[in-house]
């Protein structure tokens, strides 16, 4: 058939091909949108569930951060408390430890300012004291006198081994006396240091007899206002810390709160003293050299621990206590007061390093300790049998090494350490006590009682 003008011939396969492709296209494209229906309905009835029910995984490890969004519309719950019983008058019962949220639970989830998470301190971000502290007159009281009665080298000590928990002293190291009057104690400190008979040099030794015409006392106080307010003496000081990390008892919580307003409690103090009495070269350069001019300059140790040392060799008990430590943030303190002052002979002695030790009870131990203390009776010495119990007659005991130590013993049950009773009726039946020592183990006796450790 003859083909009209203008017009091009297909041929008959290519037109059936053609035909056949557009076909599945339009079922392809069907299809397509099928699929694409039914996903996003599925999308949407998947969203509105999880919108109302939360997977397992979100539910414990995605909660919003409590300042993430309006507060109105989600603050962050910590989870609650048990409640605890606390002495009536303690800090913990007075200031309600027991509506405290979560120790680390309040750190990690506050900002600076905002008490959604109070208490992170005791004072808001314009430095005045939290509005909680303004309902309870009680909490202000309880926690004042707390603090008060810190003696700075106990202060977060977990094992009181040392001096300052033995001995009692007839003016007594604590917080209250650093900060009862530092411009009056650097007037003192001044007035010693003008004066020729109170600067002992390394030959010069002690001279207790200056205590009060030096104001020896005036010494320590002034170093350790100057290490608290002005050296980062509170973030410095010895803490205790918990391997557990964020997963504490309840109790260990509320200890970690009493702990952190302590270091508040301290620190707003500090803010009360004058920048001035900084003992710093710009600010009081003749002290400095007074100073300097009685150190070792083969040891020297810095002019707040010359004056705690300047402190013992005038006659201070309190810094005659004092001995080089470090902390656990890795500071080291050098002052060795117990060098100079009155209990020197005492403190270097082989019992009370023995007593020291957290040994279980002995024989040996006991009679070492009661002879210790008829010798420290003798020179008017006072001691805190509460603490001395306690330390000698409570477990756990530590099994300190010997460099006699049999191997062998290690295979063998541990037995149950010895009471401080059994001890001491071994030394009856043996007649190992009598005169002044018989009277030490009577009131030991007696201040077992009472603490009810004497079973």
């Amino acid at each position: 058939m003859q083909q009209r003008k203008g017009q091009t011939s297909i041929d008959p396969k290519l037109q059936r091909g053609l035909c056949i492709g557009a076909i599945g296209l339009v079922l392809g494209l069907g299809v397509f949108g099928i699929l694409f229906i039914i996903n996003g309905n599925k999308d949407t009835e998947t969203s509105s569930t999880d919108a109302s029910v939360p997977s397992e995984a979100e539910s414990t490890t995605s909660v919003p951060h409590p300042f993430d969004a309006d507060s109105s519309i989600a603050v962050h719950t910590p989870p609650e408390l048990p409640h605890l019983d606390f002495p009536p008058g303690s800090v913990e019962e007075a200031c309600g430890f027991n509506d405290f949220v979560w120790y680390h639970d309040a750190f990690s989830n506050s900002k600076s300012g905002d008490e959604i998470h109070w208490p992170r301190s005791l004072f808001d971000a314009s430095g005045k004291l939290a509005s909680f502290f303004f309902e309870s007159d009680a909490c202000r009281t309880a926690l004042d006198n707390h603090v008060k009665a810190i003696n700075p080298y106990l202060w977060g000590e977990s094992l009181r081994d040392g001096a300052f928990a033995f001995f009692e002293l007839d003016n007594p190291l604590t917080l209250e006396r650093i900060f009862t009057d530092p411009l009056g104690d650097f007037n003192r400190v001044k007035d010693a240091l003008d004066r020729p008979e109170c600067l002992l040099r390394q030959e010069s030794g002690s001279n207790w007899e200056l205590q009060e015409s030096c104001h020896a006392d005036a010494f320590t106080n002034y170093a350790l206002l100057n290490r608290f307010c002005f050296h980062e003496g509170v973030r410095d000081r010895t803490r205790t810390y918990y391997r557990e990390g964020n997963h504490l008892t309840p109790e260990q919580d509320r200890f970690m709160w009493k702990q952190a307003l302590e270091g508040s409690w301290v620190r707003k103090k500090c803010e009360e003293i004058s920048p001035d009495l900084k003992l710093t070269r710009k600010l009081h350069s003749d002290l400095i050299e007074v100073l300097v001019s009685m150190e070792d300059p083969m040891n020297r140790k810095g002019t707040i621990t010359m004056l705690i040392e300047l402190a013992a060799r005038l006659g201070d008990e309190a810094a005659g206590l004092t001995q080089g430590y470090s902390t656990n943030r890795g500071t080291i303190y050098l002052e060795h007061g117990v060098n100079f002052g009155r209990f020197r002979a005492v403190l270097s002695s082989r019992s009370w390093k023995d007593l020291q030790l957290k040994k279980e009870p002995s024989r040996e131990r006991l009679l070492n300790t009661f002879q210790l203390l008829v010798d420290l009776s003798q020179t008017q010495t006072k001691f805190d049998w509460s603490w001395l119990v306690q330390h000698l007659c409570t477990p756990p005991y530590v099994d300190y090494p010997s460099i006699y130590h049999n191997a062998a013993i290690e295979s063998e049950t541990p037995k149950e350490p010895l009471s401080c009773r059994a001890v001491i009726n071994e030394l009856y039946t043996e007649e190992l006590v009598s005169g002044p020592v018989l009277e030490m183990v009577d009131q030991f006796e007696r201040t077992a009682l009472e603490l009810e450790l004497y079973d």
